[in-house]
């Protein structure tokens, strides 16, 4: 029996398919011919990351996802699942489009960099010293009010 691993916002099939897979809030594990399903709860804010590996032995043979960096994208393609881009669905419909394969698989990953490498390039460019910003009307971190 083929399983379908979905990235999706909520816990159910109503819910959008995630974004980003690896920081995704759920995911879903659907069999795509009587729609049961089985709702993980998503990365955990404090780990470092996703372990895809602990989906690797539910009889997965698809990843449903709105996004997928290089790594993750790599990781599970070498495990053998073939990976959709199902942006914009609900899992209920992203589920339905790849079982009448209306949708095919990717052949590299939706985003050239991860996440976190994209973040620390961005984050590396800032002045260390410019104020907290529009709302702190540019004052500095330092500035206290003497009363």
């Amino acid at each position: 029996m083929e399983k379908y691993l979905v990235a999706s916002s909520g816990d159910t099939l109503d819910s959008k398919v995630s974004g980003r897979f690896g920081h995704s809030a759920y995911f879903l594990v659907v069999d795509p011919q009587t729609m049961e399903f089985e709702a993980l709860s998503g990365i955990d804010p404090e780990d470092s990351g996703l372990n895809v590996g602990k989906f690797f032995n539910r009889g997965i043979k698809k990843v449903l996802a709105g996004n997928i960096g290089p790594s993750t994208f790599n990781e599970i393609s070498s495990a053998g699942f073939e990976i959709y881009l199902c942006r914009n669905l609900k899992v209920s419909e992203a589920v339905k489009k790849v079982n009448n394969n209306e949708i095919n698989p990717l052949e590299k990953p939706t985003l050239e960099n991860s996440i976190h490498t994209a973040s620390k390039e961005k984050f590396s460019l800032r002045g260390v010293n410019r104020g907290a910003g529009r709302g702190m009307r540019g004052r500095g971190f330092g500035r206290r009010n003497k009363f």
